[in-house]
């Protein structure tokens, strides 16, 4: 179970009908009897969406592959309008 208290309430209303306000303070504690992740947290209350905060082989292949693919790319890019450029001045 996790516990979250608000501390200092700020007023951020202008008009005296609307009233907005914020806390500037919060603190959270997890009983750490409950032995339970976020995943499972956000499982049993009907969350659906859960970020991993870990990147596996895959992922990294992935993204090397991409960041391989737009640098060739922008490298071509880049020495053919270069190549064009010295072709309409002479």
């Amino acid at each position: 179970m996790i516990k979250c208290e608000f501390f200092n309430k700020v007023d951020l209303g202008e008009e005296p009908k609307k009233s907005d306000w914020e806390f500037q303070n919060m603190i959270c504690e997890i009983e750490s009897g409950t032995g339970i992740t976020e995943k499972e947290f956000l499982e049993q209350n009907g969350k659906s969406f859960f970020l991993d905060k870990t990147i596996t082989y895959g992922d990294f292949l992935i993204i090397a592959f991409l960041i391989i693919l737009f640098c060739g790319l922008a490298i071509s890019f880049i020495r053919d309008f270069a190549k064009n450029r010295k072709l309409e001045r002479l």
